[in-house]
């Protein structure tokens, strides 16, 4: 055999032995494996056809067929071929996810349809069109895939799609899917097509003479084997070949040779199979096929064309080839044809790797050439539209038009446009716009706003106070300032805050900063760094002339612009400076001379010198005047007060002070010195000369300590030697004369006032005596008045017995009453108890107590106002929820604020938004009834005009909504079944929002009863489906068991919650001394914290350290022991109440535990009950109580005051308590990773045996129908329609979600829901269904989507009210009409009292009965029948029942007595239950009032707070920061408002400062601290300062360094260079403004 049996038979199945001779079953079956090999090779050549079309991954050709079914692929097929008949959005179930979850559905059938149209459309021989049911039923699947080759060629042809390629020998599949297609077409009715025969079918399809077609074909076959030309035999009129092209004969010929000897080879290789059906086309090319390849070339040779044309701007050339008979483009526009141009570039560019021989596609390209063509000549006119819309808006319009002109999606622009940089992009983009003296064209307007917007971010990172954002914001790429220093980053936002607050003032037009603005900012903050540079520099210099004493260099120093001295120096005082300056460096712990020091000294100085001066001119005028013997000049000198007090001077002793003076000059006269030695206050030494009016503050030439002159030392002491000896003589006998007088006129004043008394009471000696005798009376009276009064009492009492000898049988009068009373209660009882306990109460009982089941007027007002609190609670729920939520959000974006994350303006608007909803306390609101199919009654609360202003059409609506609502409502299939088709995501919204309000929150106990019996259904479902064992339901919670614990908590649940953990909470907080903290580190913290502030030292534990070294120290562990001993005091405190509450608990919170414990158990019948009563107990506990007790604030268990929360420590201590609960409830315990509280295991143990039996109870509550009393004639006696609140956004969000799903929910084509829908027709817009006639001003979209309707439930397939064919319903009319008669009838039994009949005169009480009915309201004038009337209708209902055995005559129709004295024993536990029901909602109400006024307070405290920070927006301080207080936390009132100074040496010295980056230790005694209180409470300035010079500011909050302290960070970072102890500072801060120590 050699070479040849070697060779691998491509298409043909390998026998494995050909020498061995098979047997006939053999044979077959690799007969029926090549027929399956060909089939999946069909399959592939399909599926790899279909992808190159749709250009998407299609599944294995072994699941090919089954992928098709759905019709998505075969419908993008059709789009592909025809997108305007096929758009994508017609496509059903286009991502196939419903498809996925619940496979086919009728609806797919439409993608089919679809498909099939569009084949229709392209021509396709009907021959080669499948039936929808050969797709969708899989009954003729290879018919499909034969179409698809059929369409290949027919497209081909056409130059739309590429030709299927063969792929028969080259696909490779492995036995199992041989085996599964082989399965497959065994089972198929039909035989499989004969794919190979396509081309021919299709080519006879075009001509009617198929002979010469043939022999042309033929003909043009031949000729391609050969070097003749091909013309004539493209030419033959009977292959009717279009477009051929005389110059392209060629390309033709090479094209169609080349695609014969594929032809020819693929046939070779199919004939190597035994199954092989030769076929005259097997090595021809069809026409098809011929008309494909030329279709092909024509449309390569023009796509070479219009290339060129392209690359040489020909742009005739490019309209001509588009123009060609053949190329059919659509939407062609000469206009357009530069565009045309730039794509075929665009293309040519991106595609240079591509080559031009594979593209099939030809025609599709050519038309997206001219679609997008004519897009962008669309977008080019929109842009230069846009383009000058913007200059008109410069010239025209304001900064909010610039903005929708900028936003415009047709500029196309690549960045972002932000509205807060539109003021500043407007007002410089116009003043551009002017210096051009043009329009700015697109690159000046892009560059403009990219440019401008980087520098309004500068502004906005302002206006947020953050330091980072905003240096980030300067060194930003698009703003090039290339002066910045990172040093002076905090001096920048200082600067721009105060230069933005200056716009604001000024009230600019554009409120943001400039690049002027900001330029200007940054070189005045850089000019200032450089002064303090400078000047640092000069203070050194002048520190090292005053240690060296060079008085001319100090002065030059001081003359320095740098210094900025207020005051001109004098020449005279030179050496004074130097002095002062020499005495405070000496007197200086720093050893230099600070700014303050220099500026300090030279003010010194010139006080100094004022003085001196004015001192010289008094002593010399002084001295004159004694010399010139003028007392009146001696006396004004001597009263300058620069000399001398003026107490210290009598003005009496002028004379003898001019004498002494005058003496003591004469005495000096001998002296020859005329310089007098004088010391100023500030002790500095000054030489005055008197004769020349000169002064010097050093000693001068010639001076001798003796002078001539009186100095000011000795006019002292003359002064004081005066005063001693001459002038303090003459005021002491002034005094002693002026005391004498005083003392004469006191005892005269006395002496008359003594006379004057005793002359009134001699003059009144009679009333004086009456007032003494008066007052001895009352004494008297008050010893023996009781006495007096007793005797009186009892002498009247045998006065009153002796004239009425009868009054003793009037006091017996009651006792004779209440013998009546008994025997009439001993007969009341008789009767009661024969109605109660006597199994056939007789008529004569049941018609004394019948007017019982009379509804009174109070009976009325209580139902009323029962559906008024219900009604009201339901709205109250609706509000507060969405307060909840907006206030959660407020929440959010403040914590964002702080953080700087988001901008004040962003947090104002929501503020906005919550104080809108503050004040608009009721939503608007239709109340929509149904009666009796009458009308329907609409009436409104807000500004809606009443039932005339809603359309027609919205009436229909809502009368068909009060239908579909009943119908989910009573039955839980619907909705449950919905649960399950909805995403997660969407389901929690759809809970929330819409099931809630279909069952009014459960406030109605029929409510609260559906909606019960809707989470059992829905629970046991889930059970039942997909829990595979009773822990998922721990480790992922089903929803409806978090709608049930979210439904337990609010009315009568919120209740229970406050009643059995609210006063153990409340004794939790009121402790001050409990601190549960069990981790050893926290301890340890803690305790070293402590240390530090009571010490004020830093300490000398380490400051971070494991727990098992924590656990080392003997503090920790005795602290960790009392925590310890503590917390289980507290668990048993909380478990004891919570295991003695099970009555207490939510019934939906009981009634689920049953639920799920039946559920659970039914399921997994080996489960231990351990394991079961787990699950319970996550449930009871962890979900419903733990939250409470972890968060009691945000649960409302407690009431706090507004802008109060709870502290950290509580919140630490409720979580440790709720932790061992937990534990306890789920038997857990602590292991290694907190083998401290491992002791705590055998606690938890016992806690979890009292757990187990508190969950037992919980599962055996009662059942619904139980504690609700339903049956199944409960629904039919309601008084009233039952009412559900729903906002019209639910109402069309839940019709959306029932049309979507309905496929699902109600498979059934007979279904009521289905016939709901229908009748419904298309979901309604939000502004259809609540559109109304009249213009509502104001009415938009957001107010429709919240109105509030209220809609009167009725059952659409419910009886009418005179149908009795319902015996149930019979029976209760029957017993309405006896309950209305048997006052009037006489008779032992019923059957008698109809039977004797009635009187006159009880007809009149009859008539008289129903008049006063009419009248309030409870009969209609039209239902009014006569006593003989209602008798007859009673008696032919009573006939009805009996021949259906519900009633008899033996017993005189006893069963309908028994039933109506059974409806009177319930009466009083109806109205018992009615109050209860009202007692419950008005708790509730009241809740709920509180929880909104609570709402409305936290609203009013962020409004403030929002105010605040706008106040403070722009006044350099972090205002956020500043108006933000922690709760809980009040800051104390200060001790001291001054500042407080301390160097860095002392801060160091005290272990506040522990380094400065960039100084050494030496140098911190140059560094100064300036700490000073602001005026928000407990916020500090700190001020850095160097040598006096300020160098950086920043504000510190007390609040925030104890947060830093609790979170344990022991050292935080200041002015971004010194390193500071937190504990030390918060010390510091305490003992210096607070008073503590």
């Amino acid at each position: 055999m050699g070479k040849e049996a070697e060779e691998t038979m491509i298409g043909k199945i390998d026998d494995c032995d050909t020498e061995v001779r098979k047997t006939g079953q053999e044979m077959d079956v690799i007969r029926q494996r090549t027929i399956a090999y060909e089939y999946l090779c069909r399959l592939e050549e399909a599926k790899t056809w279909m992808e190159a079309c749709i250009k998407e991954q299609l599944p294995h050709a072994v699941e090919f067929e089954e992928s098709l079914r759905n019709g998505v692929y075969l419908a993008k097929l059709g789009h592909f071929i025809s997108p305007e008949s096929l758009p994508l959005n017609k496509i059903y179930d286009i991502d196939q996810r419903r498809y996925k979850v619940v496979g086919l559905q009728f609806k797919h059938t439409d993608n089919i349809n679809k498909f099939l149209q569009v084949l229709k459309k392209t021509e396709l021989p009907a021959t080669f069109q499948p039936e929808t049911t050969d797709i969708y039923d899989n009954k003729n699947m290879p018919r499909v895939i034969y179409c698809l080759h059929a369409l290949s060629s027919h497209l081909f042809k056409l130059g739309k799609a590429p030709i299927i390629h063969d792929v028969f020998g080259k696909a490779v599949f492995t036995d199992e899917q041989l085996d599964s297609v082989t399965k497959d077409l065994q089972k198929c009715e039909h035989p499989l097509p004969m794919f190979q025969k396509i081309g021919g079918i299709l080519s006879k399809k075009i001509s009617d003479n198929e002979m010469n077609v043939d022999n042309a074909i033929q003909e043009l076959n031949n000729l391609l084997d050969t070097d003749q030309s091909i013309t004539s035999a493209l030419l033959n009129p009977s292959l009717k070949l279009k477009y051929v092209q005389n110059r392209l004969i060629n390309e033709y010929k090479k094209v169609l040779k080349a695609a014969k000897y594929e032809k020819i080879r693929v046939a070779h290789n199919h004939s190597l199979n035994d199954s092989y059906v030769p076929d005259e086309y097997d090595e021809l090319l069809t026409l098809v096929e011929i008309q494909g390849h030329i279709t092909a070339t024509n449309y390569k040779y023009l796509w070479k064309s219009l290339c060129s044309a392209c690359k040489n701007n020909d742009v005739n050339s490019l309209h001509k080839s588009f123009n060609e008979d053949w190329v059919k483009v659509k939407n062609y526009k000469v206009d357009n044809i530069d565009f045309y141009c730039d794509v075929v570039k665009d293309i040519m560019e991106t595609n240079k790797d591509i080559d031009v021989e594979s593209i099939t596609n030809w025609h599709k390209i050519f038309q997206n050439i001219i679609n997008d063509g004519n897009n962008n000549s669309l977008e080019h006119k929109d842009h230069k539209t846009a383009i000058a819309t913007i200059n008109t808006v410069l010239d025209l319009g304001d900064p909010d038009d610039l903005y929708a002109a900028l936003t415009n999606p047709k500029l196309h622009f690549n960045f972002k446009i932000d509205k807060f940089a539109i003021p500043l992009i407007f007002e410089e983009m116009r003043l551009e716009k002017c210096e051009l003296e043009r329009p700015l064209n697109e690159n000046e307007i892009a560059a403009s706003v990219t440019y401008l917007t980087a520098v309004a971010s500068i502004s906005q990172a302002v206006q947020r106070g953050d330091e980072e954002s905003v240096w980030y914001a300067l060194n930003s790429k698009q703003i090039h300032l290339e002066t910045l220093r990172p040093h002076c980053r905090r001096r920048y936002l200082s600067a721009l805050v105060t230069a933005l607050d200056v716009k604001y003032r000024e009230q600019c037009e554009c409120p943001l900063l400039t690049m002027e603005d900001i330029r200007d900012t940054i070189d005045m903050v850089n000019s200032k760094d450089d002064d303090n540079e400078d000047l640092v520099m000069v203070i050194d210099n002048i520190n090292k002339a005053v240690s060296k004493e060079d008085v001319d260099t100090l002065i030059l120093l001081l003359k320095s612009p740098c210094l900025k001295l207020p005051t001109m120096l004098h020449k005279e005082e030179y050496h004074l400076y130097m002095r002062i300056l020499k005495k405070k460096l000496l007197s200086k712990e720093t050893q230099n001379l600070w700014l303050d020091d220099i500026i300090q000294t030279i003010d010194e100085v010139n006080n100094e010198s004022m003085k001196a001066k004015e001192l010289t001119d008094a002593l010399v005028q002084l001295n004159l005047a004694v010399l010139k013997n003028n007392v009146r000049e001696f006396w004004n000198a001597l009263s300058n007060p620069i000399l001398f007090d003026s107490q210290i001077i009598e003005p009496s002793g002028r004379d003898v002070y001019f004498q002494m003076f005058s003496k003591a000059l004469k005495k000096k006269g001998q002296n020859i010195c005329s310089w007098i030695v004088c010391h100023t206050e500030a002790g500095n030494t000054i030489y005055i000369d008197v004769e020349s009016y000169t002064y010097s503050w050093t000693t001068p030439k010639g001076f001798v300590p003796y002078a001539r002159y009186l100095t000011k030392k000795d006019a002292r002491v003359l002064i004081e030697k005066t005063n001693k000896h001459h002038v303090n003589t003459y005021k002491q006998k002034v005094f002693e004369i002026t005391i004498t007088k005083f003392q004469g006129h006191c005892r005269g004043y006395l002496l008359r006032q003594a006379i004057q008394r005793e002359m009134y009471l001699r003059s009144n000696v009679g009333y004086v005596i009456r007032i003494q005798s008066w007052w001895r009376r009352i004494l008297a009276q008050r010893k023996f008045g009781t006495l007096i009064k007793m005797k009186a009492i009892e002498a009247k009492l045998k006065r009153e017995r002796k004239l009425n000898p009868w009054a003793w049988y009037k006091v017996q009068e009651q006792k004779i009453i209440k013998i009546q009373a008994l025997w009439r209660g001993r007969r009341a009882r008789q009767a009661f108890t024969s109605l109660f306990y006597s199994p056939n109460p007789p008529l004569r009982v049941v018609k004394k107590f019948i007017p019982i089941l009379d509804f009174a007027t109070e009976d009325y007002d209580r139902e009323i106002e029962l559906q008024t609190l219900k009604s009201e609670v339901v709205q109250s729920i609706r509000k507060n929820q969405e307060l909840s939520k907006t206030i959660d959000d407020m929440d959010l974006k403040i914590g964002l604020l702080v953080q700087n994350r988001i901008a004040l303006q962003e947090v104002a608007a929501h503020g906005l938004k919550l104080n809108n909803l503050v004040k608009h306390n009721s939503m608007t609101k239709l109340v929509f009834h149904n009666r009796n199919e009458n009308k329907s009654l609409l009436t409104i609360s807000t500004a809606v005009k009443g039932l005339k202003s809603l359309t027609k059409e919205s009436k229909r609506l809502l009368d068909g909504y009060q239908q579909l609502f009943y119908e989910l409502q009573t039955n839980p299939t619907y909705l449950s079944k919905l649960l399950f088709c909805i995403p997660q995501n969407k389901t929690n919204f759809f809970l929330q929002n819409v099931v809630l309000s279909l069952y009014n929150f459960g406030a109605y106990a029929r409510d609260e009863y559906l909606l019960l019996k809707l989470f059992r259904f829905t629970l046991e479902e889930e059970i039942s489906c997909k829990v595979s064992k009773p822990f998922d339901i721990i480790a992922s919670t089903p929803l409806v068991l978090k709608m049930a614990v979210s439904l337990s908590r609010q009315l009568s649940g919120l209740n229970s919650l406050q009643t059995i953990i609210g006063p153990l909470v409340e004794k939790i907080l009121k402790d001050k001394d409990l601190n549960i903290e069990t981790g050893p580190v926290e301890i340890y913290k803690a305790w070293r914290n402590e240390t530090e502030m009571k010490t004020g030292e830093i300490s000398k534990l380490p400051y971070n350290v494991t727990q098992e070294e924590a656990l080392t120290y003997p503090e920790v562990k005795s602290r960790l022991q009392v925590a310890l001993v503590q917390l289980k005091t507290v668990v048993t405190m909380f478990l004891d109440k919570i295991t003695n509450s099970t009555e207490l608990l939510p019934f939906c919170i009981t009634y689920m535990a049953r639920v799920l414990h039946r559920a659970l158990t039914s399921k997994f019948p080996h489960t231990p009950e351990k394991d079961i009563l787990k699950v319970i107990g996550n449930l009871v506990y962890y979900q419903f109580l733990n939250a409470a007790i972890v968060a009691p604030d945000a649960f409302h268990i407690i009431n706090m005051p507004n802008g109060t929360g709870l502290t950290t420590d509580q919140r630490k201590n409720l979580a440790s308590v709720a932790k061992i609960l937990h534990f306890a409830a789920a038997k857990k315990g602590f292991g290694e990773e907190s083998s401290h509280l491992r002791c705590l295991n055998p606690f938890i143990v016992e806690c979890h045996e009292k757990m187990k039996e508190l969950f037992r109870r919980c599962c055996r509550g009662p059942t619904l129908e139980e504690y609700f009393a339903v049956d199944e004639y409960t629904e039919a006696t309601l008084l009233h329609h039952p009412h559900i609140y729903i906002t019209v956004q639910e109402i069309v969000d839940t019709h959306a979600l029932l049309v979507e799903h309905q496929d699902i929910i109600a498979p059934d084509p007979n279904d009521r829901l289905n016939e709901l829908l229908d009748d419904l027709g298309e979901v309604p817009s939000v502004a259809k269904l609540a559109s109304r006639d009249l213009d509502m001003q104001g009415g938009d979209s957001e107010e429709n989507s919240r109105l509030e309707v209220c809609l009167a439930l009725v059952n659409k397939f419910q009886a009418p009210a005179d149908d009795m064919t319902d015996l149930n319903k019979l029976f209760i009319k029957t017993k309405e009409l006896c309950v209305a008669i048997i006052p009037f009838l006489n008779g032992e039994h019923l059957l008698e009292a109809l039977v004797i009949g009635t009187t006159k005169e009880q007809q009149e009480q009859y008539s008289e009965q129903v008049q006063r009915r009419i009248y309030s309201g409870q009969a209609r004038p039209d239902e009014v029948m006569s006593l003989r009337e209602h008798i007859a209708k009673l008696r032919r209902n009573l006939q009805m029942l009996e021949d259906e055995g519900y009633v008899t005559r033996e017993d005189g129709y006893q069963a309908l007595i028994t039933s109506i004295a059974l409806d009177l024993c319930n009466k009083g536990k109806y109205r018992q239950a009615q109050r209860r029901a009202l007692t419950t909602l008005t708790r509730t109400k009241q809740s709920l009032q509180e929880k909104t006024k609570y709402y409305q307070e936290k609203c009013k405290s962020y409004d403030e707070y929002i105010k605040s920070c706008l106040a403070n927006l722009h006044t350099g301080k972090k205002s956020v920061h500043a108006c933000l207080r922690r709760s809980g936390k009040d800051v104390q009132k200060l001790k001291s408002k001054l500042t407080v100074k301390y160097s860095g040496a002392k801060l160091m010295e005290r272990g506040v400062l522990l380094e400065i980056e960039g100084l050494s230790p030496s140098q911190f005694k140059n560094v100064q601290f300036e700490i000073t209180p602001t005026d928000h409470n407990g916020v500090f300035t700190v001020k850095g300062k160097f040598m006096g010079v300020e160098m950086e500011k920043i504000e510190v909050d007390i609040q925030d360094l104890l947060q830093k302290q609790y979170e344990g960070c022991a050292i935080m970072d200041m002015f971004g260079k010194a390193k500071i102890n937190v504990n030390l500072l918060i010390f510091l801060l305490n003992s210096k403004f607070y008073g503590k120590s």
